[in-house]
């Protein structure tokens, strides 16, 4: 795994019982051995496919109805028979793991990845939104595949109304990024002639029953 870049969105010590307090980390690497242009050119062969699927709904993306985006939980990336497919699932399991061991945490006993693709053409843009709120919240995360001058913006989900704190990530081919999961965050509009193409994924560590689901590492 190279090199990882921690960004910190932390408070401020406390200085009243009802003062805020919050400290949320998104880390950055650089996915390897992928060849990410092979990877798009791939991807861009199964959209037909996906988009013959039912729409779930944009979850508050603002993507239209006609994107793999709607379509995030009916399918999984993972699923795919694809040699760049087996490499992006190593680099997220490592990357996962790295991030536990900084943290000085287990493992978790299991460990489930949803996992989607975005494909965004001239004009398109996600809009503001969260992956997870819930008791279960984990860890989100995706690869930029293929893009040309956008960024990835995070807020801090303490200061989102007035002033917004905000972390532009700049999207790079092959930055592979994960955060927690209750962070808002959106893209810049896609403003070249060429597809931006990101895979992104839900990390959660319980077994969800579901198809599109792809278990990752387990302990016996």
């Amino acid at each position: 795994m190279k090199e990882v870049k921690i960004t910190k969105m932390k408070s401020e010590p406390k200085k009243t019982f009802f003062a805020p307090e919050y400290d949320y980390n998104i880390f950055e690497t650089q996915a390897e051995q992928i060849d990410f242009k092979e990877l798009a050119k791939f991807i861009l062969t199964k959209e037909k496919e996906i988009l013959s699927l039912p729409a779930t709904g944009d979850a508050y993306t603002g993507m239209k109805e006609d994107s793999t985006t709607t379509r995030f939980d009916k399918y999984n990336v993972l699923n795919w028979e694809d040699e760049n497919i087996k490499h992006l699932k190593g680099n997220i399991i490592t990357f996962h793991n790295g991030m536990m061991k900084y943290f000085n945490q287990p493992l978790p006993k299991e460990l489930y990845i949803q996992c989607w693709t975005n494909i965004m053409r001239k004009g398109e843009q996600i809009k503001p939104h969260i992956h997870d709120i819930g008791p279960n919240c984990y860890l989100g995360g995706h690869i930029c595949v293929q893009c040309d001058d956008t960024s990835t913006h995070y807020i801090n989900p303490v200061n989102q109304i007035n002033d917004p704190m905000t972390f532009a990530s700049k999207n790079d081919v092959g930055k592979m990024t994960i955060f927690p999961n209750n962070i808002p965050h959106y893209t810049d509009i896609q403003k070249s002639d060429k597809e931006r193409i990101t895979i992104a994924f839900d990390l959660i560590t319980y077994n969800p029953n579901k198809d599109n689901y792809v278990r990752l590492i387990w302990k016996n």
